[in-house]
């Protein structure tokens, strides 16, 4: 069943029914599956920056924010997000200017895959000073498994890691990862990212040798 555009987001009841959503902005009425979480509502819509990680709300990769405040969005039925203001990744920079929090990270190169990056960004933006101070506890709910964490941490201290990029001087210097403004605003796309029009069946096929030389 197709979106439909509305002029406003109140709540419209209980789960069967078309239900009015704000999603970065946008308004439009929806009527969630039986038993739907908002990540699976959001990447049915092409929200792909509210990644599919844990499925357990441990990971945190799936973060938004409802009302200004950050939930795993994968333990949130989709009808509650009905009425509420939900913004994810892609709706935190404004009018083409990076969240400060996206500009820490980019300059910070605060993420290494990048995939968990969305939902650390979302929970950090949302940090008051006080849980800023104490970063191990904050961010217990948004786990990464390539970085350390010591960028993201350089990230909140206001770390630049990266520099220009001059012709004839690259070699050697920190220049940012080709794909770090994708990253931190969500645009970035990963395997299960990939949408195939039309698509019933998709089978991975894998090589039928463990080791082998390409020849031709």
């Amino acid at each position: 069943m197709k979106d439909t555009v509305i002029a406003d987001a109140r709540p419209a009841g209980e789960p069967g029914d078309r239900l009015n959503y704000n999603v970065n902005g946008k308004l439009f009425s929806a009527e969630p599956e039986a038993g739907q979480c908002l990540r699976t509502f959001l990447r049915d819509r092409g929200v792909f920056g509210v990644k599919k990680g844990c499925d357990a709300g441990d990971c945190g990769a799936c973060t938004v924010w409802l009302d200004g405040k950050p939930f795993h969005s994968c333990l949130i039925p989709a009808f509650r997000a009905a009425g509420r203001a939900v913004t994810t990744i892609e709706g935190l920079a404004q009018d083409g200017e990076l969240h400060p929090m996206q500009r820490a990270f980019f300059k910070a190169q605060a993420f290494q895959c990048g995939f968990c990056a969305a939902g650390m960004i979302m929970t950090a933006a949302a940090l008051d000073e006080a849980r800023r101070a104490d970063l191990p506890h904050a961010l217990k709910g948004n786990l990464c498994r390539c970085t350390g964490y010591r960028s993201i941490s350089d990230a909140f201290a206001g770390v630049t890691a990266i520099e220009e990029d001059v012709a004839g001087r690259a070699c050697g210097a920190s220049l940012p990862n080709p794909f770090a403004e994708g990253i931190v605003t969500g645009r970035a796309r990963y395997t299960m990212d990939v949408v195939v029009e039309g698509l019933l069946h998709l089978k991975v096929l894998r090589s039928p040798h463990h080791h082998a030389r390409i020849r031709s």
